[in-house]
Parts: structure tokens; sequence; C-alpha cells
């Protein structure tokens, strides 16, 4: 789906920058009034119509969230909202009664990222947007969407701002000109006295190349292999995020489902639809009644046909089975008996029918000789199934195989 994303910025700054995915669609449009990507916030209005149509996500500045993390036990997890503000309660300069707290799944390490904005605050934002008739359907911080580099610092360069997301501290934000003394201090705070520095890689994501190259001359000498990546849009490429971040419109800011003209048609349909279903289930089961009892029936003409042929004999569960039963007991001087047991002898040895495939089977009842006409894969397995036959007491004549397709067919005689 075709996205529009509004970065908002911090509370002081009165402007928002915007982006949508689909730029074609945008020079299809030629809305007047969005050729700029800055806009004041208090004309939020004008994004109303862009925003049809597109998933709207709005990014707010990291400087005016606090990013925390809590270990719950299992027990408490249906509890979060509740137990969350006590726990932070502490670590939290502002009142946990001023704050909304979201927070996202657990991570790998058992903790619990928390996302904690002043109410009042996202209460005037979410306001804003429905005035402007701007549906919102999630609120994300800047920091949430840095890819965390699987070695050395994540840096986008973004209005004298600088997002960062270091392999080992984590995500942080300052102004660029702050940036040199801060990241200093970070490796003082993390380096052993006795570690050697090295070079840290380092990606740069910037706009320009002088924008860049500014950023490059205020790092620490000798601790980063800095490494730039020019895109056209900072924007563009934050938009463009990889990764699932945290949506802080829960509990009471969640988007409540709205009814649409599509959503109420398919509703009716499927009202019908359960309908027609439930009468098709009636049907059925009327059926199902009916076919019981023409089947108790037939069971107990059956039973009286059975009892008329077989008078005095108890009337078993499975006739067809007690018929082949009769008649391998007939014996094999007998027609019927002699035949079934000379086939089961010699189809007993058939494993596979890939292997060994009967075509026709004849039988003379004068000379109790079975009769077969078989395809085997190969001479091999031909010779080797009449072996087999010989080896369990068979007399076999085989006619000379002939080639049909890929196997080999042949006729055999079989006694015993």
């Amino acid at each position: 789906m075709n996205k529009l994303t509004i970065f908002w910025n911090d509370k002081g700054t009165a402007h928002f920058n915007w982006w949508v995915t689909d730029r074609s669609e945008l020079a299809e449009s030629a809305i007047p009034s969005l050729e700029s990507h800055e806009i004041l916030k208090a004309d939020l209005a004008c994004m109303a119509e862009l925003a049809v149509g597109r998933k709207v996500e709005l990014v707010v500045s990291s400087h005016d969230v606090h990013f925390n993390q809590v270990n719950i036990p299992g027990k408490a997890q249906r509890h979060l909202r509740k137990a969350i503000p006590y726990l932070l309660e502490e670590q939290l300069a502002d009142s946990v009664d001023e704050l909304f707290m979201a927070f996202g799944t657990k991570l790998p390490s058992g903790d619990i990222p928390v996302r904690a904005i002043e109410l009042n605050y996202l209460k005037r934002i979410v306001e804003q947007f429905a005035e402007a008739e701007v549906k919102l359907d999630s609120v994300v911080t800047d920091l949430d969407l840095l890819e965390t580099p699987e070695e050395g610092t994540l840096v986008v360069l973004k209005e004298g701002q600088v997002l960062v997301n270091d392999s080992k501290v984590g995500a942080w934000q300052c102004e660029q000109q702050d940036f040199s003394w801060l990241i200093q201090k970070q490796l003082n705070d993390v380096q052993e006295d006795d570690e050697m520095p090295i070079a840290i890689p380092m990606k740069v994501i910037a706009e320009e190349e002088e924008q860049y190259q500014f950023f490059e001359q205020n790092l620490p000498a000798g601790r980063f292999a800095p490494l730039s990546a020019l895109v056209d849009s900072v924007y563009a490429y934050l938009s463009g995020y990889r990764i699932k971040p945290i949506n802080m419109l829960q509990g009471e800011f969640e988007p409540k489902a709205e009814s649409s003209p599509l959503k109420d048609m398919l509703l009716k349909v499927a009202s019908v639809a359960g309908i027609v279903l439930a009468a098709h289930l009636i049907y059925q089961g009327s059926q199902w009644f009916s076919l019981k009892a023409e089947s108790e029936y037939l069971l107990k003409e059956r039973n009286a046909l059975w009892k008329q042929a077989f008078p005095g004999r108890k009337v078993t569960s499975s006739p067809l089975r007690s018929m082949q039963s009769f008649l391998r007991g007939l014996g094999q001087g007998q027609a019927n008996g002699g035949f079934l047991n000379l086939l089961k002898s010699t189809t007993g040895l058939i494993t596979d029918l890939n292997l060994i495939y009967p075509t026709n089977i004849s039988y003379n009842s004068a000379r109790n000789e079975l009769r077969m006409d078989i395809i085997a894969k190969d001479l091999r397995t031909l010779n080797s199934y009449r072996d087999e036959l010989k080896s369990s007491g068979h007399e076999v004549d085989m006619s000379s195989a002939t080639q049909r397709g890929e196997g080999y067919s042949s006729r055999l005689i079989i006694r015993r």
C-alpha cells in the first residue's frame, strides 16, 4: 500500500516535512499547495487530499520521547500497561502520570522496549490530525526507523540533527555541533585502559557530499573509518525502513476500525452466504437421516438373504470376506480354490508394480496353470521374478522377452 510519511520534528519546530513512497502518483495529482516538502504545522489540513487512499505514518522526534527498557516476569505480561509506569518511575524525570507509554515486543534478552511521550502532547497531535481530516495509522520515532548495524555505527545527517544507531551502545540523537564531543565521551566510557584504539566502521547517510565532508572533518582523529552513502532525500531513506518500529498508537489512541461502503457490502454478502450455508447444512442433515434409515433397511434385507442362503449359519459382519475365506478353503484340487491359491502364491511375490506389472491373467482349470502377461522394468528384473517363482515351488515356462517402451514384456505359464 502507498504510504504518506509525515516527519513532525520536535515541539519547538513550526514546520513538518513529508514524503510519499510513490512519486509518480504525486506528479499526476499535481496538488499546487504541496510543491514544497516543508509545510507549517498550522497548515496540516492541506495534506488531507494527499492522505486519501494512503497509509499515514507520523514520525515524531526522539528529542520528545523517552527510550527505556523493562523486564517483567512472565506471569505479569497481561498487566504490562499498568505495571510499566511504576517500574520506570525512578528512571524518568517527568511524572509518569503525565506520560503515555507504548511498548514493543519482547527482545531476545527478555527486556521489553518502552517509548514514553508527554500525554497531552500526543493528545494535541492526534486532535490536530483529526481536525485536519488526516487519519493516522501509526506514530513512530525517528530513531526506531534506523537499522542496527552488525558492526560499528550508522549515522543519518538530517537538517542539523544527527541520528545515531550503534551496534554496542544503541540509538541516540543530538545536534550536529555536539556530536564530536559526545561521541568522544562515549568512546572514553566504553574503552578499556589497556585496549588499543581501532578505527570503528561508520556509515554516514547524507544528501550532499559537502555535508558529509564537514561532518567527517569534525570526527575524533583516527577513531572512525567513515564511509559516505549519499541519498536523494534523507526523508525518503527514513520512510523506506526495513524494520518494524514501535507504533505508539496503543491503548486509548489505537485507531478504530472505520466502516466503509465496501466493508458494508461485504458484510451483507457474508450474511447472505451464511444463511445459504445454514440452509445447505440443514438440507444435508436431513439427507443424512434419510440415508441412515435406508442403510438400516438394507442391512435387514442383507441379513434376511444370508439366512435364506445359509440356514443355520451365523450372520457375519462382512459377507464378502466370508465368501473369500470360503473359496480359499475349497482346496487346491477344486477349480476356484486352485485358482485363488495359485494367484495368491504368484502375485504375492510382486512387491512393486513399477518393477513387475501384470497386464493380463488367465487360468486353465483342467491343467491347473496360470497364464500371466507381464511387463518388467528390465531383463534382470524379469529373470529375477521367474527365479523367485521357481524357488517357491512353481513350474515356470517363460516366452522370449520383447522390448516394450522402456521395459520388457513376456508371458509366464505357471503350474504347481
